[in-house]
């Protein structure tokens, strides 16, 4: 589980700004930090069943990521929450969940 691999205030250094805060249990092997934003838009985060950490950012589940970032480090997974998190208010400020789908190639950052 993600208290196994993180500091247990790993998530404290973050400003989520008006993002609603969930965790998120999925299997013995994974644990993830789920916050919402308005608009549908999301940010899923934690350590994955594989052996990574992973960051998501999604307008909506029928739609593809907007941003999927990989990591084997917490260092990196830290660094990559903040980019994602920068990430998140460009997407708010520019309100582009209106034209998701094949307009949008989704970002990728991968680490490993």
């Amino acid at each position: 589980m993600i208290q196994e691999f993180l500091p247990h205030d790993f998530w404290n250094q973050f400003d989520f700004s008006d993002g609603e805060i969930h965790f998120m249990y999925t299997s013995p092997e994974e644990d993830l930090l789920f916050v919402t934003y308005p608009d549908r838009l999301s940010l899923d985060a934690g350590y994955l069943y594989d052996g990574t950490f992973g960051i998501y950012i999604s307008w909506d589940n029928n739609c593809p990521p907007v941003a999927r970032y990989v990591c084997k480090t917490i260092e990196d997974f830290a660094e990559l929450m903040q980019i994602a998190l920068e990430q998140i208010q460009t997407e708010l400020e520019q309100r582009r969940f209106s034209y998701y789908g094949e307009l949008w190639k989704t970002i990728e950052i991968i680490r490993l």
